[in-house]
């Protein structure tokens, strides 16, 4: 068991002034069985209209609405979560059994499943490593290169992207596989960027995976939403009235209290 304290905020600022701007956010963490939360805050400016709700995965959404000019917004969500060795017990939405906007198997994908030569014996877990080795060996980490509208077979196809591309791919190889497989968003121990990784369903509970680190998940990531793809997960989505540039500026850091 061990106790993390994060720290995430993200300052988006305008070219010009903006107004009647609404942003949904999905930056405070829930609990799970191996995730309990201690502590949790969230602040936002401007100030503006703010409502708490859940989406159709369960994860927490702050509903927020600023009226009047501004040039700028400011979140951040901070607090102290406690984790144990990850597993939820949880009854299988079949959902994630089938392809989704950002996974589907093109014939790509299929070839790749196909060179893994997935043995039948081996089990639910044994088989999530083989395809996130064969990831490690058809792809390469190079940020800049995709965007969050790649999807698994156009980063394959490039053989570059970031961890959303890799847990994308993994995704739907496990998909291809039978294996249940879901995205997840989230901070893990360090300084920099949210994180993505999957988690896979196996005997009544899902696991978690990072195929970016090529390994399975023990303890130290906070998990924040997941879902089918990205389109389930991103941090923060909104729509203003305005015509300005946008520049963004994101500061993470989680690290271990005693």
């Amino acid at each position: 068991m061990i106790q993390l304290r994060y720290s995430y905020k993200t300052k988006i600022t305008f070219s010009e002034n903006v107004h009647f701007h609404h942003l949904l956010l999905r930056c405070t963490p829930n609990n799970f069985d191996f995730q309990y939360i201690k502590e949790k805050r969230i602040s936002i400016l401007p100030a503006g209209e703010i409502s708490l709700g859940a989406d159709n995965f369960g994860n927490i959404v702050h509903s927020v609405f600023i009226a009047k000019l501004h040039n700028f917004v400011e979140f951040e969500s901070s607090g102290v979560v406690q984790l144990n060795t990850y597993r939820i017990e949880e009854t299988l939405n079949r959902l994630y059994l089938y392809p989704s906007k950002f996974t589907q198997p093109m014939s790509n994908i299929d070839k790749l499943f196909i060179k893994m030569k997935l043995q039948s014996e081996a089990s639910t877990a044994e088989q999530v490593a083989i395809l996130s080795d064969g990831i490690q060996k058809s792809m390469t980490y190079v940020p800049g290169i995709t965007t969050v509208q790649t999807t698994a077979s156009q980063s394959l196809e490039i053989g570059k992207g970031v961890c959303q591309d890799l847990a994308h791919l993994l995704i739907s190889l496990c998909r291809k596989a039978g294996i249940p497989a879901r995205y997840v968003t989230g901070f893990m121990q360090g300084e920099g960027y949210t994180h993505a990784w999957i988690e896979f369903y196996d005997n009544g509970s899902w696991y978690g995976y990072d195929p970016t680190h090529n390994k399975q998940i023990d303890t130290g990531y906070i998990k924040i939403a997941h879902g089918r793809d990205y389109e389930d997960c991103s941090i923060d989505r909104g729509v203003f009235k305005g015509l300005a540039q946008q520049k963004l500026e994101v500061f993470l850091k989680v690290e271990q209290q005693q």
